[in-house]
């Protein structure tokens, strides 16, 4: 009987570009995030080559628009157009650093082979609202809260994770092992929390709730946003377990 190979398929899709590594003499291999594949790996072959009409469109921290063909291991890239290259964020050190951690972390949170990424979305949207004018702080603490509702990880604000019940107004405790916020008088000794004042809480709650244009015009304190940077920071190292390698460039520069 004659074998038939599989026919390709070949797909058309925006795309960022998350990580590069050099393959080879003059290939590259890149790890995308796309809308309708989730993390897709990919090769640029002879992209390193001073003639490549590919060299020029696409690197870390870029959105494009690729043409792929897929393959079960390792996808080919045949066709790239820059869509957006963010060249504003790549000529500021702080800017890098913020957009590498988005970046970094929007590849910890999304799979391979997801046909609803809408991790891609709140990366890209997130991307384009960065500039000088931004509060930074603010804006990744919106992010990391909405990275985790859409992977299934939101912590619960609302009720006591060990007691089940609807918490009282006031002061609680945040556990990154139960994933929410826990009643004072629940609390164990074999917990590791973060102490959550009402007003963080209700700053986490309305970061969770709104879009960014509604954040961005709303006025948080410093306190807050330090006190819901330590709790996302744990919470993500618990889920992921592991630290964001970024996360040190990011304290360097700012």
């Amino acid at each position: 009987m004659k074998a038939y190979k599989r026919r390709k398929k070949f797909i058309q899709t925006e795309a960022i570009a998350l990580k590069v590594y050099d393959f080879g003499d003059a290939d590259r291999i890149f790890i995308f995030l796309t809308p309708g594949q989730g993390i897709i790996k990919i090769v640029a072959k002879g992209i390193r080559k001073p003639k490549s009409k590919m060299g020029g469109h696409i690197d870390v921290l870029s959105k494009i628009n690729a043409y792929i063909s897929l393959n079960d291991n390792l996808s080919n890239l045949s066709q790239v157009e820059t869509i957006e290259n963010y060249k504003f964020i790549k000529e500021d050190l702080t800017l890098i650093s913020v957009g590498f951690y988005l970046l970094e972390l929007s590849e910890k949170f999304s799979v391979e082979n997801d046909p609803n990424n809408d991790i891609y979305y709140l990366l890209s949207m997130t991307l384009d609202k960065i500039d000088k004018s931004v509060n930074l702080d603010l804006l990744m603490r919106w992010f990391e809260l909405n990275l985790l509702s859409l992977s299934g990880f939101l912590p619960d604000l609302y009720n006591c994770q060990i007691s089940g019940e609807t918490l009282p107004e006031g002061d609680h405790l945040f556990s990154s092992i139960n994933g929410g916020l826990v009643e004072s008088k629940f609390s164990t000794e074999t917990d590791n929390y973060i102490y959550l004042d009402k007003n963080s809480i209700k700053a986490m709650r309305f970061l969770i709730n709104n879009e960014w244009d509604k954040v961005s015009s709303s006025k948080f304190s410093v306190k807050n946003l330090e006190k819901i940077k330590e709790v996302t920071k744990k919470y993500i190292q618990t889920i992921t377990q592991s630290s964001i390698n970024s996360e040190k460039f990011l304290s360097r520069v700012n």
